[in-house]
């Protein structure tokens, strides 16, 4: 039901920002609008919606007025324009669940139950994606099925559950009843619930809300990160009350940066994750053992740290951070006999009068680090209004879509679809391939734009699952998402798929609303962080 909830909000807005647009609507025009949302909202459980557009008739009946301006029709429609905003604000909210099972048929159906209950669900088949997808994405939960494939399954829990423990990850596996053993050998390693078959999802949605609930509890109880030892995002928020007050009270300044470790993926990419977990304990370790006592080091998410600068200025933080650079630069982590160089990028802001969040002087400091980032790395950028400026002009980005399907009426369907699609901040550029040899021949997948690939299974000469396997060796997974339009309905075909990188299949016929939803839901977890 989430799916046919976010579309309809997203059809809602796209007639608010085409009014935008225009000087002054209709009355009628406003009318067919509310009208249309009573009579459908109801459908896909918006109640609320559906009453407040009741209303907003009524109110539209007794004013009487032919045309609206921008203005006139914002503040009628304010009310309902901000229960638009709180559903979306719900729908977005949602935790990130890591399904692992290797037969397509569980795992599809475990997967649309679970997004239609507002979870964002990524899919794996067997282990090595199960993993490269644990350390990509940081899900919330894991759930395996024991069912299908015991030893899969072990190894999956096996290699996952120590960096699951340190994180308060949830473990959920599914299995078959009166399987006492297999329990006791699920709890052994460390599950958290084991959960019969056949699901309750009603049942296995309240457990899941609850044991949330738990890590949410876990993880504002501890203030450090247990893999780098340094502090957490709980942390941060509890030792902004105390910066603020002292800026206020005494003057006290200080900086925040973001550290960036350069090339991190190449590394977990090379030589696994678990070395990419060595190198991340190396790097806090090297900067806990080098900063200042009175400054604050503190791991944000992934590869990315916040460090706390007290006392110092812009300019004198950024001399600070160089020289922890130029160390770090001596201090390769060392792996065997072979040294893995390491180098950061930060981007640096300052605290001053205006500032009232600490999400301001974060978002500043991302702006400098993005910059840093786009323009060599390795480098301490420092954040300033022109700098700000020049982001604001690039927020709309481009965001490529190709379509590689040999049915001329497919590729023309698709292709009017795809050019209809509003999804802020980008525009949308769509470019269509009727075989795999052209698609790998083009320039298409090159250069560090946001890239969505519609990759049919069945092709002439370069098959599909061939142009899948040759793509993922080329392309930075983090800058295109692949969808695959199969007709095949073997669950090996499927596996396969899913096993050679792609992110999500839809099989034909489909919906194209139902690819829209699954496009959307790509690009929000892949480009949207």
């Amino acid at each position: 039901m989430n799916t046919y909830k976010q579309i309809f909000i997203e059809r809602q807005k796209r007639i608010l920002n085409r009014w935008k647009q225009q000087e002054i609507i209709s009355s009628q025009d406003l009318y067919e609008m509310l009208d249309n949302m009573k009579n459908t909202a109801c459908y896909v459980e918006l109640e609320d919606l559906s009453q407040m557009a009741t209303y907003l008739i009524g109110q539209l009946i007794k004013i009487n007025q032919t045309f609206w301006t921008k203005k006139e029709w914002g503040e009628l429609l304010e009310p309902l324009v901000n229960l638009i905003h709180e559903q979306e604000q719900k729908l977005a909210n949602r935790k990130r669940i890591l399904l692992i099972d290797n037969d397509v048929s569980s795992l599809s159906q475990t997967k649309e139950a679970l997004e239609n209950q507002n979870y964002e669900v990524l899919l794996a088949t067997n282990t090595k994606r199960a993993v490269q997808l644990f350390y990509d994405f940081h899900p919330n939960i894991l759930i395996l099925d024991l069912s299908n494939d015991q030893e899969m399954t072990f190894q999956a829990i096996h290699r996952l559950k120590k960096r699951a423990r340190e994180s308060g990850i949830i473990i959920i596996v599914i299995g078959n009843k009166q399987d006492t053993d297999l329990k006791m050998k699920a709890y052994d390693e460390d599950v958290t619930d084991y959960i019969e078959k056949p699901i309750q999802y009603n049942l296995l949605e309240s457990l899941m809300q609850n044991r949330i609930r738990q890590q949410q509890f876990f993880r504002n109880s501890v203030l450090i990160d247990e893999l780098t030892q340094a502090y957490n995002r709980t942390f941060l928020s509890n030792i902004w009350k105390e910066l603020i007050k002292k800026y206020k009270k005494w003057d006290k300044m200080f900086c925040v940066a973001i550290l960036d470790l350069d090339y991190f993926k190449q590394i977990n990419d090379q030589y696994g994750h678990g070395v990419g977990d060595e190198v991340l304990r190396h790097f806090s370790s090297f900067i806990l053992d080098n900063k200042r006592k009175e400054d604050y080091f503190i791991r944000y998410g992934g590869e990315e740290f916040i460090l706390i600068i007290n006392e110092l200025d812009q300019s004198d933080t950024a001399n600070y951070l160089q020289q922890l650079l130029e160390k770090l630069k001596e201090t390769p982590y060392q792996l065997d006999e072979v040294h893995i160089p390491l180098n950061f990028t930060a981007g640096v802001s300052e605290m001053n009068i205006h500032i009232d969040h600490v999400e301001t002087l974060i978002e500043q400091a991302d702006h400098a680090l993005y910059y840093g980032k786009e323009n060599g790395r390795k480098q301490i950028v420092k954040y300033n209004a022109l700098l700000n400026q020049n982001r604001k002009n690039e927020q709309e980005e481009i965001l490529k879509i190709a379509i590689v399907d040999d049915d001329r009426f497919i590729q023309r369907l698709l292709e009017d679809k795809m050019e209809e699609l509003e999804m802020q901040p980008y525009t949308i550029e769509v470019k269509s391939f009727s075989d795999g040899e052209s698609f790998i021949a083009s320039d298409w997948y090159k250069g560090r734009d946001k890239k969505i690939l519609l990759l049919d299974g069945i092709l002439p000469n370069l098959d599909g699952f061939d142009v899948l396997e040759q793509i993922r060796e080329i392309v930075n997974e983090r800058e295109l998402g692949i969808i695959m339009l199969t007709g095949r309905q073997k669950n090996s075909d499927m596996v396969k798929a899913l096993e050679k990188g792609a992110d999500d299949y839809i099989t034909k016929p489909f919906s194209l609303d139902q690819l829209e939803a699954r496009m959307k839901r790509l690009v929000q977890r892949l480009f949207n962080k």
